[in-house]
C-alpha cells in the first residue's frame, strides 16, 4: 500500500530505505535506464503531440536503450551537443542538465543531479524552466507581456506535472526529499 507523506498529492510507493537503496549507485554511476525512465517521462509530458514532435537532436533521448552505455548520452558525446550540459562545468555541481524543451518552449531541462541526503549519495531529478528572466520583461509591454506570464505560467505547471510523475515513478525530487527529510530519521555517522 503506497504511503502518503504529508498534505500532499505525491505518493511514496516504497520505504524510504527502500527508495535510499534504488537510487544510490556509486558516484558518478548514473544508471541507464533511470536516465531513459526520466527523459521518458519527460517527454510525454512536455511534447504531448507524440514523438514525432520532438525535435530531432533530442529525439534520441525519448528512447535510449538500457544496454547502451550512459556516456553515449552524457555532455561528452556527440550527440548530446545542445542537450546534455555538465554541471561541474556550469557550477561546479554534481550532475548534468538536458536541455529537452517542449512543444511551447525550446529551453525547458530536466535536471538530474547527485546530493547528499542523509549520508548517501542520492540523484534527485527536476525541472528547470528556465524561463526566469525577470529583468527582461519589464521592457516588455501588451500582449507581449501578456505572452511572456502565459508562457511561464505553462511552463511552471508543465514542471510540477513533471516532478510529480517523476516521483509516482519512484525518482527522487526536490519534494520527495523534503518530504522524505520529515519521516525519515538521521542515522549516526559511523
Amino acid at each position: 500500500m503506497p504511503a502518503t507523506l504529508g498534505k500532499t498529492d505525491t505518493p511514496v510507493n516504497i520505504l524510504p530505505d527502500m527508495l535510499f537503496d534504488l537510487h544510490a549507485t556509486p558516484l558518478g554511476a548514473l544508471p541507464t535506464h533511470e536516465l531513459s525512465q526520466a527523459c521518458r517521462i519527460f517527454m510525454e509530458l512536455a511534447y504531448p503531440g507524440g514523438a514525432d514532435t520532438i525535435p530531432a537532436s533530442k529525439r534520441a533521448y525519448h528512447d535510449i536503450p538500457a544496454e547502451r552505455p550512459v556516456c553515449d548520452f552524457l555532455a561528452s558525446a556527440a550527440a548530446s551537443q545542445g542537450v546534455c550540459q555538465d554541471l561541474a562545468t556550469k557550477s561546479g555541481l554534481r550532475g548534468y542538465e538536458f536541455r529537452l524543451g517542449s512543444a511551447r518552449y525550446p529551453h525547458l531541462k530536466l535536471r538530474v543531479q547527485r546530493m547528499d541526503f542523509h549520508q548517501r549519495d542520492v540523484w534527485v531529478y527536476s525541472v528547470d524552466t528556465h524561463d526566469g528572466f525577470h529583468k527582461a520583461t519589464k521592457f516588455l509591454c501588451g500582449q507581449e507581456a501578456d505572452d511572456w506570464k502565459a508562457l511561464v505560467d505553462h511552463n511552471r505547471s508543465l514542471k510540477y506535472q513533471i516532478e510529480d510523475a517523476l516521483a509516482l515513478a519512484d525518482f527522487l525530487t526536490p519534494k520527495h526529499l523534503l518530504q522524505l527529510d520529515l519521516v525519515t530519521p538521521v542515522k549516526p555517522a559511523k
